[in-house]
């Protein structure tokens, strides 16, 4: 039985009733697949990346077999929840569409890595997110602790304002990613979906497929 955290970062406690059906299903059809979802929520307090970087320091702490890290505003197939976990890439996420469309840095499409159901990609959104043992094993052993909230935790992901331009958390962890020589997936056979006012619906596989045949 895998043990993997599925953390929830949450502002102003928000999480939309998609999410919430999304995450019961996901429960129930991982433990089908010796899979047990550990569901923390995280209250951001204005600072994102403190939150992420308390649910990393935490899955490494705690010895889990993985880390899921899910937008509180995101609904998903319980199955691709499994996949993402089982298909042995030390980080992999899943494409969420969004009112701007995908957020994935897809980097030159003639020359893309394809595993069947998976591309490498140089970067992406962080709404749906996973990173096996081994991944927090090296983003924690290559990062200091720091005292925050009256909690040593990893200092994973800083402020983007830090650096001479800012950097969205994205950004950040994708170079962290790259350092220590750990590949970023897509999954492209599942996508996830943004739920604001209303619902952003796109297939970024159908996007996938007509990028390449141009």
């Amino acid at each position: 039985m895998k043990r993997i955290l599925l953390a929830v970062i949450t502002e102003g406690d928000l999480c939309v009733a998609p999410f919430c059906v999304s995450l019961v299903q996901s429960v129930k059809v991982a433990l089908a697949n010796e899979i047990e979802l550990f569901p923390v929520f995280f209250d951001a307090n204005g600072n994102w990346s403190m939150a992420f970087n308390q649910a990393v320091t935490l899955a490494w702490q705690e010895k889990l077999d993985g880390f899921l890290c899910v937008s509180p505003r995101v609904s998903w197939d319980a199955d691709a929840l499994c996949e993402v976990i089982g298909r042995g890439h030390d980080a992999v996420a899943l494409p969420v569409a969004t009112r701007n469309g995908f957020q994935v840095q897809l980097g030159e499409i003639a020359r893309l890595q394809d595993d069947g159901r998976e591309i490498k990609v140089q970067g992406c959104s962080l709404d749906f997110i996973y990173l096996s043992p081994y991944a927090l094993d090296r983003l924690c052993q290559t990062h200091p602790f720091v005292d925050y909230r009256g909690n040593q935790t990893k200092l994973i992901l800083q402020s983007g304002d830090i650096y001479a331009a800012y950097f969205d958390p994205s950004d950040i962890l994708a170079y962290r990613l790259r350092e220590q020589g750990i590949e970023l997936w897509v999954n492209y056979k599942y996508s996830a979906y943004r739920q604001d006012a209303i619902e952003y619906t796109a297939n970024f596989e159908q996007i996938l497929e007509d990028l390449k045949t141009q």
